[in-house]
């Protein structure tokens, strides 16, 4: 039997909010949609991933509708939907995973999707010395772009590899500020308060006898490589 969009939305409304293994996001969507021209249809802009407390934006303005119903799970009282269901804004305040389901109308045809947004948390605060595992913690406050990340760890990666040639501690510092130079280029001051971080970490090091001989170096820059892929 056809099922009109009175009868679909009605489903859809009549839902209650509830734990995502309490909800058949399958028999939402068997909900079918008319052929023709003109059927509703959802198209949404949002993220995938975002930060404790970052505000996400979710958009179904371009989509071919007269009526809209989101329900999020879990639930949270951080969360506004506005412009006549057409927009919404989203924010968590702990990680994890939150589900859309996004239903909307146009005439008798209806259209139902889900999209999950992934809440990525700050990173636990590390018991070994490792700079691999501090590092994410450092760029945690002022997250660097990814591809910056992975350049300035393809660098302390270079420079690692040249083990045989750079024998004093002053040769690996030399070598390595040459290279961030030509890596980073005019975005070195964004990278300063990283970088700063990192030098007192290396110097302390120094100071307690674990970066001594070149395989001392070579170890930590690798490290240092490992913890900006993280990022």
């Amino acid at each position: 039997m056809k099922l009109f969009a009175s009868r679909a939305l009605l489903l859809v409304l009549c839902l209650p909010f509830l734990a995502p293994t309490q909800v058949s996001l399958s028999a939402l969507a068997q909900a079918p949609l008319e052929s023709a021209t003109g059927e509703a249809k959802i198209v949404l802009v949002a993220p995938s991933t975002v930060r404790v407390g970052e505000l996400a934006r979710l958009d179904v303005s371009q989509s071919v509708a007269t009526s809209f119903k989101w329900i999020l799970i879990p639930q949270t009282p951080d969360m506004e939907i506005y412009a006549e269901g057409r927009k919404a804004v989203f924010s968590a305040r702990t990680p994890g995973e939150y589900r859309f389901v996004i239903a909307c109308a146009k005439g008798d045809t209806v259209d139902v999707i889900t999209h999950v947004i992934k809440v990525i948390g700050p990173p636990a605060t590390p018991v070994t010395d490792s700079l691999a595992e501090w590092i994410p913690v450092w760029l945690w406050p002022t997250p660097m772009p990814h591809e910056e990340c992975v350049a300035l760890a393809d660098s302390f990666e270079a420079v690692a590899g040249r083990i045989h040639s750079l024998l004093e501690a002053r040769d690996w510092i030399r070598a390595t500020a040459d290279a961030n130079r030509k890596v980073l280029g005019d975005r070195i001051d964004a990278w300063a308060p990283f970088l700063d971080k990192l030098g007192a970490a290396l110097l302390k090091k120094a100071q307690d006898g674990a970066l001594f001989t070149p395989e001392d170096h070579q170890k930590v820059w690798l490290e240092i490589a490992e913890g900006l892929r993280k990022c």
